[in-house]
Parts: C-alpha cells; structure tokens; sequence
C-alpha cells in the first residue's frame, strides 16, 4: 500500500504536466490550424493517447477497487513506457507539420504597440516547446522506470513470499 501511495503522490505532477501537454498540442495547435486537422499524424497521436488511456484507465479502476491482475499490472507499466516516446514524437511532428501554417497566417503571434516595443512570434514559441517536450519526456520516462520497478517488484515479492 505504501508504494501505491507514494507513486500516486508522485506521478500527480507528472500527470498534470501530460495533461497540459495535450491541452497545448490539441487546442493550440491542431484545433487551431485547419489545414493540421486532415493530416495522419493527428490520427496516429489521437490513436496513441487512446490505447495509453484504455490500458491507464482500466489498471487505475481495477487498482482503486483493490483488484490486482498481474497481465493488466505489467502491460500498464511497460506499454507506457513503449508508446509515451512515440506520443511524443507524434505531438512534436504535429507541431513541424503546423509550422509552416503559424508561419504563414501569423496566427498567435503578437507585436506589441510602440511602449513596448516587443513581439512574440509564435512558432518560435513553438519551437521553444518542442524543447521542453522532449525535456519533460525524459524526465516522465525516468519516472515511468521507477513505478514500473517499484510496482513489478512489489508484486513479485508478494508473490514469493505466497
């Protein structure tokens, strides 16, 4: 119970910071930009979320229901950490694949009156993101690692000692 505990008070920070990952790359990018909305890429990361959703969601239910099923345990813990680079990638070819869009119609991008004198040019902003994505992602995979030893561990020590 103690690592189950530990790894929900630990992984709020990194969901919360997955969740506005999407938020930025669905609203801000594809629902912005018409063009971005037809292309594959939107499809294959809606399809990655999905199945990282479906496989989180039922571990979390059965797990809040203290229902434990080793399969449904280990797929949660390692498929995460298979697909979330590849939603990563996703979300950082959608914003490539954006970019020329927001170059083009200007969209989001600000200059400020004379006072001021300051411009935010937006896919440099985007670009700016790209970096803190795959920064954030490194550290989400690192801690991805350390639930999945702590939780496959845990069981298998329970499981010995039956």
């Amino acid at each position: 119970m103690r690592v189950v505990e530990h790894a929900s008070s630990s992984s709020q920070f990194f969901f919360s910071f997955q969740i506005t990952e999407r938020i930025i790359v669905l609203f801000v990018v594809i629902n912005s930009q018409e063009e971005v909305q037809g292309k594959y890429i939107v499809c294959v990361l809606f399809f990655l979320w999905n199945l990282l959703d479906v496989v989180r969601y039922t571990y979390n239910m059965l797990a809040r229901m203290e229902i434990h099923y080793l399969p449904l345990t280990w797929l949660n813990f390692s498929l995460c950490i298979l697909l979330y680079p590849l939603s990563v990638l996703a979300k950082a070819f959608a914003i490539c694949v954006s970019l020329p869009y927001f170059e083009t119609f200007g969209t989001y991008s600000v200059k400020l009156p004379f006072p001021f004198a300051f411009s935010v040019y937006f896919p440099y902003v985007l670009k700016m993101y790209l970096l803190v994505l795959f920064t954030g992602m490194c550290f989400i995979i690192r801690n991805l690692f350390s639930e999945r030893k702590a939780h496959l561990e845990t069981g298998n020590s329970k499981k010995k000692r039956s």
